[in-house]
């Protein structure tokens, strides 16, 4: 979907080996990010939002997590062309993915959307309710898992981060990168923009996907892979 020359990739420094491991060959070195410090999502994507902006004023950037699981790679394809169209058509928007929850979970957050179209104003967000609250979502038929997925043109964010992110944004003007950036605050891009804006609609779709938060799921998306792997104390350790 994304000539590799495109894609870039926020990452710890210790990570690096890592990720220029799994990069394909023809992606540029500079399209990798090195954090000198962890500062959650909304500082990586803002200085992968400055990146682009630097080389195409127009870009619309797709935001993926790195430790999702999606088996439906072609249900996973279908609902992100749908959202890069619209957002590419429609100024000052951003775009999400909500999934159809395949069950009352308490480990994911949840999306509040508008009933009518596949495309969907979002009216609220609720972030990792408990059990009971989760079954009643549910059981609504109204509420989608937030897979954390946004879709968005780069200035559309950098405006957005002027707006409700003003210490990132300053940071962001700096000479210096890597000093300014230990100075930004530790917050995710939900708490940062998305649940502050006004202008944040729903992909709605229902492909299979794990956030692989926790042991449990890496164990049962390793199990779906048939991938070997040795547990111990309720953790896998080594992936054979």
């Amino acid at each position: 979907m994304i000539p590799p020359e495109r894609i870039v990739v926020v990452a710890n420094r210790a990570h690096s080996g890592l990720v220029r491991k799994d990069l394909p060959e023809a992606a540029p070195r500079e399209n990798i990010i090195l954090e000198p410090v962890s500062r959650n999502t909304a500082p990586a994507i803002a200085r992968a939002a400055r990146l682009l902006m630097s080389r195409d004023k127009d870009a619309v950037m797709l935001v993926l997590p790195a430790d999702h699981y999606v088996s439906d790679r072609s249900g996973e394809r279908k609902a992100l062309k749908k959202g890069i169209d619209f957002v590419a058509n429609n100024d000052n928007v951003i775009a999400m993915i909500g999934l159809k929850p395949r069950s009352a979970s308490a480990e994911y957050g949840y999306i509040e959307a508008a009933n009518r179209g596949e495309v969907a104003k979002v009216e609220r967000f609720t972030e990792k309710p408990d059990l009971k609250m989760a079954v009643k979502y549910i059981a609504g038929g109204r509420h989608l898992w937030n897979a954390g997925i946004f879709i968005f043109k780069a200035k559309t964010l950098v405006e957005a981060l002027k707006k409700y992110a003003p210490k990132i944004s300053q940071a962001l003007k700096s000479r210096n990168i890597d000093k300014s950036y230990q100075k930004m605050p530790d917050i995710s891009i939900d708490y940062a923009i998305i649940e502050k804006a006004d202008n944040i609609y729903c992909v709605k779709s229902s492909y299979e996907w794990s956030d692989v938060g926790s042991f449990d799921a890496l164990e049962k998306a390793l199990k779906r892979e048939s991938r070997r792997f040795v547990k111990k104390d309720g953790k896998i350790i080594k992936i054979l």
